[in-house]
């Protein structure tokens, strides 16, 4: 009897072992060449990436298609809810292999030692740091960490119509003085020079631009430890300026009531000069009846301003970022390295070209110029070596809420509510606040 026992004990424990062995072999598949294959758990901010980021898209499946071993989970969800459930995944540490996440975000999950260090990366040139635009890879560094990396470029300043610049016998801008002419000849002929939406408060990207050429970067680290004023001579020239363009009648009499949308269409109308906004009009433009007469210019320089005044604005949207406990698996690691090295890599720079996204890398490429004449014109802009980006886009290197106070220190003065002074003080209260 007890020898029975022991038989069908043996016999069940085989039978055990033969299971566990076969489930073994199938978690651990292969390709057909023999190599393992790995899942990369990758989360965006768009609920449809296929639709609303094309160009995201098909660079993942052309990186799926030339490394067949690589499986990539794609998780799309729409922006507030990507990133509240990123902050959800950091406090369980269950944060997916890569994912897209606001600027602060990622620097808070760095702080909090969850991120990859991906120096090692540029150190081999994988990614090779000197084909990037300026401040593209410095912008997510921290204490000699490279914590991310850009997903896309930002890229913003003022589209131009040349045609009704023509209409009035006037050159393009290059000068505030020569803004200020042609301000004065439009003004005459009840033609806008810059159209503008007060109701959207966040439209003033190209104004952005502009304190970089009065030393914003040389001093708002100052100023947000408390040891300098927002409301300084520097910026006080810059405000003064806004202050006169807006009594010359460079805005629409109706600025205060008109959504930023609005502002688009009166552009697109031909009813304004300029347009305040980025690359994500282009496809509008290029639609319209403007495609053969608009462009973007980076906006003016100044005489009294401070340093560079050639300065452009291609700055990084947001960064990708990488879980740091990828780091644990070789296989998924390597991987990822793959892709990310494929992903900045001039193939992939013509599929973004493709689909009419501005490369991260200085990257010409091939352009249906005829077909797309828009974008052609603003991937020249890019390239053009007298011009060089501000390290950063002024608003995304402080908190929402200082932010904010800018762009309403901005529109106030275009509204006529605050004076140049007030308006510098609407900026300071809040930083002291924080």
């Amino acid at each position: 009897m007890n020898k029975r026992l022991v038989s069908l004990s043996i016999l069940v424990f085989l039978l055990m072992v033969t299971v566990l062995g076969c489930s073994s072999k199938t978690e651990s598949t292969n390709t057909k060449d023999g190599s393992k294959e790995v899942t990369i758990d990758f989360a965006i901010h768009v609920a449809n990436p296929k639709d609303q980021e094309p160009a995201f898209y098909q660079m993942v499946e052309k990186f799926k298609e030339k490394n067949p071993e690589i499986k990539i989970n794609l998780i799309g969800t729409d922006q507030k809810e990507h990133i509240k459930n990123m902050k959800l995944k950091a406090q369980s540490n269950t944060l997916p292999d890569i994912f897209w996440i606001l600027p602060a975000s990622a620097k808070e999950l760095e702080e909090a030692g969850m991120l990859l260090d991906l120096s090692p990366l540029l150190k081999d040139k994988k990614v090779d740091p000197d084909k990037f635009h300026a401040s593209m890879i410095d912008t997510y560094n921290l204490d000699g960490k490279q914590y991310g990396l850009p997903y896309q470029a930002l890229v913003t300043g003022f589209w131009y119509n040349k045609a009704l610049f023509d209409k009035y016998n006037l050159e393009l801008p290059e000068t505030y003085e020569d803004l200020k002419e042609v301000t004065k000849v439009f003004k005459e002929n009840n033609v806008t020079t810059i159209a503008k939406g007060a109701k959207d408060p966040y439209s003033v990207w190209a104004f952005l631009t502009m304190f970089s050429r009065f030393g914003y970067f040389d001093e708002i680290d100052q100023i947000l430890a408390g040891k300098e004023s927002f409301n300084n001579d520097n910026f006080l020239k810059l405000y003064e300026k806004i202050d006169e363009l807006a009594k010359l009648g460079a805005f629409p009499a109706n600025v205060s009531t008109l959504s930023y949308f609005q502002a688009v269409e009166m552009f697109l109308n031909g009813e304004a000069a300029l347009l305040d906004a980025g690359v994500w009009e282009t496809q509008k433009i290029q639609e319209s009846a403007l495609a053969k007469d608009a462009g973007l210019w980076w906006g003016p320089t100044f005489s009294d301003g401070v340093g560079n005044q050639n300065l452009s604005s291609v700055v990084p949207a947001a960064p990708l970022v990488v879980n740091k406990k990828v780091k644990e698996d070789k296989g998924k690691y390597a991987a990822i390295e793959k892709f990310m090295e494929f992903y900045y890599s001039e193939e992939g720079a013509q599929i973004m070209l493709d689909n009419q996204v501005p490369p991260i890398i200085k990257y010409a490429g091939e352009i249906d110029k005829a077909a797309n004449p828009v974008f052609a014109k603003v991937v020249e802009a890019m390239n053009d070596p007298q011009w060089e980006s501000q390290p950063n886009q002024p608003d995304l290197i402080v908190s929402e809420a200082v932010g904010n106070a800018i762009y309403d220190s901005i529109y106030g003065v275009i509204n006529g509510i605050y004076s140049p002074k007030e308006a510098l003080d609407v900026v300071d209260k809040k930083i002291s606040s924080q």
